[in-house]
């Protein structure tokens, strides 16, 4: 069935999750299909492209929180990272959501809005939930995957991803700079989640000698080893941290957790790492999709390598968010307009309920009802062999 046929003509547009460069590539993408379409088409066949503002949050408020977007208002926001609609991160199936109904609220607010059809830009929890509400409602749905961490199944590759790296390794370079000027090791944490590609490929970009990723198993030993390697050769040195790397997990052997542990005590049991200990100490915060809020293990490692190397300084230095803000670079740009352009074409064709996947260079149609996370890096990838430069030296 085609776009003529179920009648689409407002179409509403919508950003889940954590911003990130590419959502506005994406909707300059799809808005320039629409004009392009629209020169031709008859008065009462025309289609507009409606902004939703915050996320799935526009969709519980009564007045639905929109605005009309405009090609020759938004053309230039593609080049720019973040996203003009605005983002949130809600659950429309959380356990509270489900008991106030916000499901059956969210189908409402579109009937109110006169919205035919609804694009939704995030990562797998935002993409899910539009698969689920489309298949419960048998409305038309469809995604693009973004996500800095690039760790979404059905795409070789997510918008986010590329200008997360770029600055990421801008940021590593400046920190060398400093570590070379007064030979020092900085540790610097890098974003990521439980997947490692923004470490990885900045870490090996940035020329870093340690990279710490979540999918290895960590063996802090032999990361103190490869850092006192590199100060007596280099006198300074830098690690890289992916957030979601952990000093304790079920999978490493037991003799492993045992001397993180007591590298941990030492730590967190003097009175200069009080505010280790404090950070330690504090419970965990989770998101209304049960994601737990990650951040602070470069701090850890900081610590356990300070206290360990004698006679050498170290800083520690969390990129943050930074490192998905300010300019989308080349790659975001292009694959967020890709995305957008497909999501037309699918439109087209009436593939609903589907987004943009990449396949080498190809754009295929993925099921939103399949998408998942925990796209990892793989211990047999050349990458995750080339990681660590101080193996070189």
């Amino acid at each position: 069935m085609k776009v003529k046929d179920l009648n689409i003509r407002r179409i509403g547009i919508l950003t889940g999750g954590g911003d990130c460069a590419g959502h506005n590539a994406v909707i300059v993408g799809l808005l320039r299909r629409i004009n392009q379409a629209n020169q031709t088409l008859p008065v009462d066949e025309k289609m507009e492209l409606v902004g939703l503002l915050e996320g799935w949050k526009a969709l519980t408020k009564d007045s639905g929180n929109t605005v009309p977007l405009d090609l020759l208002t938004i053309e230039d926001s593609f080049k720019t990272a973040g996203t003009i609609l605005k983002s949130s991160r809600t659950n429309l199936f959380s356990k509270a959501n489900l008991e106030a109904k916000a499901p059956e609220k969210a189908m409402e607010v579109l009937k109110k809005l006169n919205i035919d059809c609804l694009v939704v830009l995030g990562g797998d929890d935002t993409l899910g939930a539009a698969g689920k509400l489309g298949q419960q409602y048998t409305f038309p749905m469809f995604g693009a995957p973004k996500t800095m961490d690039n760790d979404v199944y059905g795409t070789d590759m997510t918008y986010g991803f590329e200008s997360s790296v770029e600055e990421s390794v801008h940021f590593i370079e400046n920190c060398r700079t400093t570590a070379r000027s007064h030979n020092r090791c900085f540790v610097v944490e890098v974003m990521g989640r439980h997947a490692g590609w923004v470490a990885l490929w900045a870490g090996i970009a940035g020329g870093a000698e340690v990279t710490i990723l979540p999918e290895e198993v960590l063996n802090l030993d032999e990361v103190i080893k490869k850092v006192e390697k590199t100060i007596a050769k280099k006198q300074h040195c830098i690690v890289v941290v992916s957030e979601g790397a952990r000093l304790f997990d079920t999978r490493y052997p037991e003799a492993i957790n045992k001397r993180h542990q007591e590298l941990l005590n030492s730590v967190i049991n003097d009175p200069k790492y009080a505010l280790v200990k404090a950070r330690h100490e504090m419970p965990k915060k989770k998101d209304s999709f049960g994601n737990e809020q990650l951040g602070g293990i470069g701090e850890y490692i900081f610590a356990i390598l300070e206290k360990n190397t004698k006679g050498f300084e170290y800083r520690y230095q969390n990129c943050g968010h930074a490192i998905r803000g300010g300019v989308a670079h080349v790659m975001d740009r292009i694959l967020g307009l890709r995305y957008g352009d497909a999501i037309y074409e699918f439109m087209q064709q009436g593939k609903f309920g589907v987004y943009p996947g990449l396949e080498g260079d190809k754009i295929v149609p993925r099921d939103l009802l399949e998408v998942k996370g925990g796209r990892f890096v793989p211990s047999d990838h050349q990458l995750f062999k080339m990681r660590n430069a101080a193996d070189f030296i």
